[in-house]
Parts: C-alpha cells; structure tokens; sequence
C-alpha cells in the first residue's frame, strides 16, 4: 500500500472518515486481497470495517448494490481507494437530506468530464438504495455507465471539493532537507503557513487560559519571527482550540479582543496575520472544529480558494497540531516549548522538521 508520511494511503482515508464521524465502512475485497483485512481489521479508530467478498469481474454497479442493500436505506459515500478528493461530507450530507435529491457528486473541476469517462477516483458519491430501485438490469454495465442512461430521471447536484485531493498516482513532493523546502517557498511565493497559537506564539498560562489582551504575552521573537514569514507565505493563518469558551471561563467577545490584540501587535513589527480561526467548543463533543479535525482548515480554504494544502506548512506544539497538518497533507513543524511528554509523543506523529521554537524555523529564512 502506498505511504504517505509513513502512513498507508488507506489509513489515511480512513482517518478522513473519522475526522467526518463515519463510523461504519465496507472495504470489498477479492480472495487475494484479504491481506488488506489481515493489516487493518475489524475496527479501526472508532470505525466498523467490514469486507465484502466481491469476484474480479463483478461490476462496479454490482459492488455497489450490494452496498446499498448492507446500508439498507441510509445515505453512504462512496470512495475510490486510490485516490480521495476533500469534499466537504457534512455540506453533501445537509443537500441530500434538506432536497429531494437522488444522488450527490463531488467532482474534481480539473478532472471534470462527462459520465462515460470520469474515473470514480474523481468523485465522491453520496446516494441511497432508491439509486438501485430504478433499473436493476444490466448488472454488468459501470456504475458510470447506469448514470449516463438514468439521467433524465435522477435528480442529481454537483459541488466541488473543497481542498486538494491526495493520490495513489501523484506522490507527495518529500522535502528531507528544511532548506529545499525553504527555497521552494520562497522561490514560489503561493504556500500558506498555518500557526497554533498557545506555545507557538503567545506564552501559556499553566492551567488556565489567555481570557483578556493584558494576560497575552508574545513568546520571545515570535512576532518578529511572523514578520520574517510574511515575506514569503501568501497566506499566515492561526488555527487554535478555545475550549475555554464551552466551559464559560470566557466568552466570544473576550477572545476576539486577544486576538485583535495578537495581529496587532505582529502588524507593529511590520507583519501579518491574515485570519484567525478557533474552535470553542467543548473537546468531549469532538467537534469537526477542533484540531486534530480539519473543520478550521477547511473554513480556511473556503475563505481563501487559493490555498493548497500540499504547499503549506503546519507549525505547533502538541500532537493535534502535528496531526491536523498530516490529514490535510502539509509539511509540519514541531516546536519544543512544551512538556518532555508532550515531544516524544509528538516525534511518533511523522514530524517533518522540529525546532526549538517559532523563532529558531524563521531564522532557517535567513534575512534576520
């Protein structure tokens, strides 16, 4: 199986799947691929995983029949295995319950083709049984196919995916030296650079939370390291988890005046800050929003079309930043100013680069 940062490519999938909260996935398989069953299992993270035996030349209409009647009339994605586009679940599953829609089709725009000839790797499927109840003949046709003579009779809606897709067939551009990726950056100009806030760029405060601007204090070179990655990140967004305001130790009001505070004072050492995303809500609800979810990058991309994320770059401290940046494909960066535990456990997260501090990366630019 193909890795990624030291991770099968089907495990990241089935990370993907947690982040969106599905919680129970059919992997087909022939005879010769149990070996897939043999390495993953029956669960997977809170995930049910079971493998349907399906023959070498059964359909892709076929496999997927027998897949809406194991769902048994509950809405399922459908997913190629070598390639996943970022569609935005939550969005496609809200269209396909709030319209009368029979099925719902995340297209990559780049690979955008008629039904005949668009790869299922290109798309994301979200539909139910009644796609079967239509025209059960031909089991032998493609799904793409049966799409193409059923048409006029579907009610179908196509959105776009939202991030980058990761692919079998495209490798990820590996980066073994921080210079190369220095010089890559700074030769292109278009990489975003994410930052987690508390012990990246403010001082944490043992047990409590930064609630009012006066309790916020710059780590030492933090801002001037921002105002050094400013000249050559288009993009520098923060990415923070504020439980603190689910447990009512402070309000919305309260952290906007923080992080007003924050940007300012990395616009008075001539940086920038473009935009702030945090997640207040409690992590025992393990809201889409708060790291080690994508629900921040994903608002990100939507804010900013321009974002790739296989051209931007993860920095934080704890094992959620480093993850965060991992499912969204980026290059990440450690940095060592929390506890002893907290780094060894992060090193087993396929770290790309570990600094000190935030200071110590930007001083890797070289124009200080």
């Amino acid at each position: 199986m193909f890795n990624h940062k030291g991770k099968p490519f089907l495990f990241q999938i089935l990370d993907y799947f947690y982040d969106a909260g599905i919680n129970n996935v059919l992997i087909p398989i022939t005879d010769e691929a149990n070996i897939i069953k043999e390495n993953i299992g029956e669960k997977y993270r809170n995930i049910n995983i079971e493998y349907p035996l399906y023959a070498e030349n059964d359909s892709t209409k076929l496999m997927l029949s027998y897949a809406s009647s194991y769902f048994k009339g509950l809405p399922f994605f459908v997913f190629n295995n070598d390639k996943l586009i970022f569609g935005d679940l939550w969005e496609m599953e809200s269209q396909f319950k709030s319209n009368e829609v029979d099925l719902i089709i995340c297209e990559d725009s780049s690979e955008k083709s008629d039904f005949g000839t668009c790869v299922a790797g290109d798309r994301i499927y979200l539909m139910d049984d009644s796609m079967f109840l239509l025209n059960e003949n031909n089991e032998d046709e493609s799904f793409e196919q049966y799409l193409n003579e059923m048409s006029s009779k579907l009610n179908i809606v196509f959105i776009h995916p939202i991030t980058d897709s990761l692919s079998l067939k495209n490798e990820e551009n590996k980066f073994d030296l921080i210079d190369d990726l220095i010089q890559t950056i700074k030769k292109e100009k278009k990489w975003t650079l994410f930052l987690d806030r508390d012990g990246v760029i403010n001082k944490r405060i043992p047990g409590n939370y930064v609630k009012f601007p006066d309790e916020f204090e710059f780590i030492k070179g933090s801002d001037i390291a921002i105002k050094e990655f400013s000249n050559y990140f288009e993009n520098i967004i923060v990415v923070t988890n504020q439980q603190g305001v689910g447990k009512k130790i402070m309000n919305i009001e309260r952290i906007n005046d923080v992080h007003e505070f924050m940007i300012e004072g990395v616009e008075k050492v001539g940086g920038k800050i473009d935009k702030v995303y945090y997640c207040p809500e409690l992590a025992k609800l393990n809201p889409k929003c708060r790291k080690p979810n994508i629900g921040m990058g994903l608002e990100a991309k939507i804010d900013f079309p321009g974002i790739d994320f296989s051209k931007s770059v993860m920095v934080g401290d704890s094992i959620s930043d480093i993850q965060f940046g991992n499912r969204l494909n980026m290059k990440t960066v450690f940095v060592e100013t929390k506890n002893k535990e907290e780094i060894e456990l992060a090193k087993k997260e396929n770290i790309d680069f570990q600094f000190k501090d935030l200071f110590s990366f930007a001083g890797c630019f070289n124009s200080f």
